[in-house]
């Protein structure tokens, strides 16, 4: 349960960080989309067919946007004409003052400025060398799409590869970084689940809470691990924060009642109120503890029956322990005559109790008048044994058997319940009674008289 739960929620971190990745590689170029933000510090792409090339920022005199769209406007003018465009060169750039302007085929088209070059870390005319390679080629490759559908499949085809490579190759350090922290934790992982196994098989603690620790450290090292390689990965700490408190938040409501559950079992482990083997009630359930998990908790009843309670259950209902203590008490009535001793009676059965294997001498046995009933006198037999249900069984049947069998040499009787009747004004009655008896008879002898006169008709 824990590895199924610790997978769900391993991958919605990945969903969100990666959301968060992407909405963050594309921040600059998405601030165009709001005018309130454009400004000298903002961004916009410079695209030919829909592809980027690279992004701008805002000057003294236009915004990111307005600049942007600029350079993209000369540059489909420049793709409409016919005439070619030579190879680009250090010759189509021109250096005046402070700005150096890029030329293709002679027409300016656009220029670079000190804060351009100062964002790129680079010189005037190296980024402009750059940026102008780049109009160039895609200048190319769109005439030739427009001209030969063929040829600007395969043009298109080979621009995804190139970018594909380019993303893969600036990705390389990270990625290596990351897959070198993933062996690091790995082996973390694994060693502080051996110092946790270690450490907590020197305690009494039971299976299950020894399984739940050695579970803790380990996937709570992958967790710090997990959070180390997204930050290698290029993803902020305030991003993790955000995500974290998303996702637990999303998880929380989606698998509460298996949360619930996974909590209660939590508290149940560490509360240590019952362990395994006890031997337990729960609301109409009565068995021997086999399990706790995270999740259930497993109960096998003493007919070899098992029963899954969910731990929330348990934590909110009462729970009987019939093992909590080494004794338990059993007890059972039996009823003499009026006419035997009592004393006598009692004295035997405490005798007989005491000699029965498995019955208990501290807190010691005894015998009490229980209730003067109809018929009997009603004994109660207490004693104390041991309070698995197997030996709770057995001393109960043993007792009930000797005592039985004791009062029957002492010659002690136990009466069956006896109905007296009183009859009162007994021979009014009986003349009643033969008075009855006699119209019977007279009522039969001329019932019979007539049938047979209805027999002879």
């Amino acid at each position: 349960m824990l590895k199924r739960a610790f997978a769900l929620w391993t991958i919605a971190l990945l969903l969100f960080f990666g959301s968060g990745l992407e909405a963050r590689a594309q921040t600059p170029g998405s601030s165009a989309l709001n005018p309130a933000m454009n400004g000298i510090t903002s961004y916009a792409p410079v695209k030919v067919e829909g592809r980027k090339l690279f992004e701008v920022m805002g000057n003294s005199g236009l915004s990111a946007a307005e600049r942007a769209d600029k350079i993209n406007r000369r540059l489909g003018n420049l793709i409409a004409r016919n005439d070619p465009v030579r190879p680009f060169n250090r010759q189509d750039i021109v250096t005046q003052g402070t700005t150096t302007t890029v030329t293709l085929g002679g027409e300016p088209v656009m220029t670079v400025t000190d804060a351009d070059a100062q964002d790129t870390l680079s010189t005037r005319e190296e980024v402009a060398l750059l940026w102008g390679a780049k109009m160039a080629t895609a200048i190319a490759d769109a005439r030739a799409t427009r001209s030969n559908p063929l040829t600007g499949a395969g043009i298109l085809i080979r621009n995804s590869f190139t970018d594909l490579i380019r993303s893969a190759l600036q990705w390389l350090p990270r990625l290596a970084g990351a897959i070198v922290l993933v062996l690091v934790f790995w082996m973390l992982a694994k060693v502080n689940r051996w110092v946790v196994k270690w450490v907590v098989s020197r305690t009494n603690f039971d299976s299950n809470l020894r399984q739940l620790l050695r579970a803790l450290a380990f996937y709570g090292t992958w967790l710090v691990g997990l959070l180390a390689i997204l930050s290698t990965l290029g993803l902020e700490s305030g991003s993790i924060a955000t995500t974290l408190g998303i996702s637990g938040f999303v998880l929380g409501f989606a698998f509460k009642d298996i949360l619930s559950h996974f909590f209660a079992g939590l508290m149940l482990l560490l509360g240590r109120q019952f362990h395994i083997g006890d031997q337990i009630v729960v609301k109409d359930n009565e068995g021997t503890v086999e399990r706790i998990e995270l999740r259930a908790l497993y109960l096998r009843t003493y007919d070899n029956r098992l029963v899954i309670i969910p731990n929330g259950d348990v934590f909110t209902s009462t729970v009987t322990s019939n093992t909590a203590s080494p004794h338990r008490r059993r007890e059972f009535v039996v009823g003499i005559g009026y006419d035997d001793d009592i004393k006598q009676a009692q004295e035997v059965a405490l005798q007989t109790v005491r000699g029965i294997e498995g019955v208990a001498q501290e807190p010691p046995p005894d015998v009490l008048v229980d209730e003067l009933a109809a018929s009997t006198v009603n004994l109660k037999i207490r004693f104390y044994t041991n309070s698995q249900r197997a030996d709770y069984l057995r001393a109960g049947s043993e007792c009930m058997r000797a005592v039985k069998e004791a009062f029957d040499r002492a010659k002690i009787s136990m009466p069956t319940d006896i109905q007296t009747v009183v009859i009162q004004n007994l021979a009014a009655v009986a003349n009643r009674l033969g008075a009855g008896e006699g119209d019977g008879n007279k009522a039969g002898a001329t019932g019979k008289s007539s049938g047979e006169r209805e027999t002879v008709a």
